[in-house]
This record gives C-alpha cells, structure tokens and sequence, in this order.
C-alpha cells in the first residue's frame, strides 16, 4: 500500500490496500511520561523503549516486543512505548492488542493524531465500520491533524462497506482533491463505482490509479483486469499479468493467476 505520508515499507507489507495507516518513525528521547513513577523507573522505562525501536527499526518485532513490555512495567503510561507496540500488534494482525494499546495512547494523549488514525485502520481491518468512521471524523474535526487526505480516504472505504455509496464519494473525492497523487483513492473510487454498476467511471478511475502508481500497486490491475475479461476484452491478459509482476507470491497474485486459467 502506499500512502502520502509517513508510511513505511514494513507496514505496507503488513496491512491491507485499501486503507491508509501511519507508521511508527519514532525517535528516541520523544517519550511523554506521566509524572507517575519515580526517576529510576522514568530511566528504565526510556532505556526499554529505546531498545525496542532500535530492535523495531532492525525487523526484529519479536525482541521489540520483549522490551517495549518491560519499558510499560516500568512506566504504564510511557505513551510512545504503548504506540510502537500497538503498531507492532496491527502488522501482526493482532487486532485485539493494537487496539488496545492505541486506545491507551489516546487515553493518555488525546492529540496523538497517528494512533487515532491507526486505530482507525485497525477498526476497519475487523469490519466494526461504525467505530472506524467516529476516530476518522474527530481526526477531520481535528485543525491540527496534517493529513487529512488519510482520514478522507479510509472514511470513504468504511462507508463503502457500509453500503453508503454517495458519502464514500464525497469522502474519495476530497481524499484525491487534497492528494492528487493518491492512486490508493481512486482505486477506492473505482470500487465504489463498480458496485454501483457504473462500470464506465470505474475502469476510468481504476486506470488512474495505475497511471499514478505504476511500480507497487496491484490491486487496480486486477479489478480493471476483471471487469475488461468479463466483457471479453482481450486487455485484460496483460493487466493480469501485471499483477503477477508486481508481487508474484501474495492472495492476489493468485487471484490473477486463477482468472488467467480461465481465459
């Protein structure tokens, strides 16, 4: 997945395209503390996290785990540590604890615009739409949130599966008017068309997608490569085979290959 933010190639791998979520690029020294626990367990608790970013930034999530652990036995309220663990828990697809340690972090600080958009993502990762649109709207409602782009985007994929057409537009719409470069948008917008039967706007705005994002992007191949093969365009060959260059060895590499069999 690509976003135009700080996403990285970590989280990309980990999580679905058709939503955007913010990575984890934390610094050391950055933590809030609450004021709570004395010095040495201040200390401790900063050694612990530092520890576990450098292990995070190293690949290595299982270590980070281990000391971002301890570093919250020292200081549960450590709001950076809850962050990172909880960003660590959504690639892991362990839903259950990254919303609950994004949930802490916005309990501690409010304002911590990237844990409320992964919370966000995570919501709409388990399909519960309706607590995914509440944390992207505060973020919209929000004039200090930088990339509202995000928040419009991931909205109009939870009112998509909502079945609410004309707001997921709207909110697609303002994704790619404040982004124009967003091909992940108008991939959206291409779904949303193609489930309302205009079939026209879609292969449109799935064409768009892959002209903005040439190189990594899929999915817009093989939808676009769907809708031309059920038509018997002979088009659709190629954007199937696109789809298999691009990533050969993931569920939609296989999913083109299927609709290459029965070509």
């Amino acid at each position: 997945m690509k976003d135009n933010s700080a996403d990285s190639t970590t989280s990309a791998r980990w999580l679905p395209v058709t939503v955007v979520i913010v990575a984890a690029l934390l610094l050391a020294g950055c933590a809030v503390f609450s004021g709570s626990q004395d010095d040495d367990d201040n200390e401790q608790a900063q050694w612990h996290y530092d520890m576990g970013n450098g292990y995070f930034e190293s690949n290595d999530t299982t270590h980070a785990i281990r000391e971002l652990t301890q570093a919250l036995d020292h200081d549960p309220e450590h709001v950076d540590a809850h962050y990172l663990i909880g960003f660590i828990y959504m690639g892991r697809r362990d839903h259950r604890r990254a919303i609950q340690h994004f949930r802490e972090v916005l309990r501690i600080e409010p304002n911590y615009h990237n844990a409320r958009n992964n919370l966000g993502t995570v919501y709409l990762a388990v399909e519960r739409w309706e607590e995914a649109v509440e944390q992207f709207n505060l973020l919209l409602d929000e004039p200090m949130y930088t990339t509202p782009e995000l928040a419009h985007n991931n909205l109009g994929w939870a009112y998509f599966n909502m079945g609410r057409h004309a707001e997921a537009l709207e909110h697609l719409r303002m994704a790619v008017y404040l982004s124009p470069d967003m091909c992940l948008a108008d991939n959206n917008k291409a779904r949303v068309y193609e489930e309302m039967g205009n079939i026209s706007y879609a292969k449109r705005h799935y064409r768009r997608a892959i002209e903005k994002c040439p190189q990594e992007y899929q999915e817009p191949h093989f939808y676009l490569g769907r809708l031309l093969q059920s038509e018997g365009d002979s088009n659709a060959k190629a954007h199937f085979d696109r789809c298999i260059e691009i990533r050969s060895r993931n569920d939609l590499a296989e999913r083109c290959r299927q609709y290459l069999e029965v070509w």
